[in-house]
């Protein structure tokens, strides 16, 4: 490697910056659904507890945080995080801009319609009946707003590795005779 050129960034790197880019859009947006549903005076864990609807039926639907909530949480953060890393790895190298914020806008809307269109139909009818759609689809224009910070988390990472790239280069012994070599014990 060069000492001016910046490591090459894998697929397995894509996928994490995109998992780490999804689950941050998706804690946002699960921050404004929290705040809109309290809007309409409702517990602001009532997404995390519909999505928990998924596994435990009518149980889960509490106005409160309850064990359920961790289900629907971990549901949310696992659809949005893959979502993340398919976006990031559809995005890989390109520069940041305008346009990578509106391809993450009008992937999160095209989610929002295949899922509430079709998939939650099927699997958790509870949860198209009871979201706010407005709500659900700013919150979705805001997930994809914030996945176009994606390429500055991957310049971000690239930065770090290449700060501790020279950082090994530093503290490499010149010598390699004065890196420890063997030693000799004496009686």
């Amino acid at each position: 490697m060069e000492a001016g050129s910046a490591p090459q960034t894998s697929v397995s790197q894509y996928l994490l910056i995109g998992l780490e880019t999804g689950v941050l859009a998706g804690l946002a947006m699960l921050l404004w659904l929290g705040v809109s549903a309290m809007w309409y005076r409702r517990s602001f864990w009532t997404t995390c507890n519909l999505l928990a609807a998924t596994f435990y039926g009518e149980s889960a639907l509490r106005n409160r945080f309850t064990v359920h909530t961790f289900a629907g949480l971990a549901l949310f953060l696992l659809i949005y995080g893959s979502l993340g890393m398919l976006f990031g790895l559809a995005i890989q190298d390109r520069r940041a801009g305008v346009s990578i914020t509106c391809l993450g806008i009008l992937m999160a809307i095209g989610w929002y319609y295949l899922s509430f269109g079709w998939i939650w139909k099927k699997w958790d009818p509870l949860l198209v009946l009871y979201i706010h759609d407005r709500s659900m689809f700013a919150g979705h224009v805001l997930y994809g707003a914030m996945l176009g910070r994606y390429p500055h988390n991957r310049l971000g990472l690239q930065v770090k590795a290449a700060g501790a790239v020279s950082e090994l280069r530093l503290t490499e012994p010149a010598d390699p005779e004065s890196a420890g070599g063997d030693i000799e014990v004496k009686n």
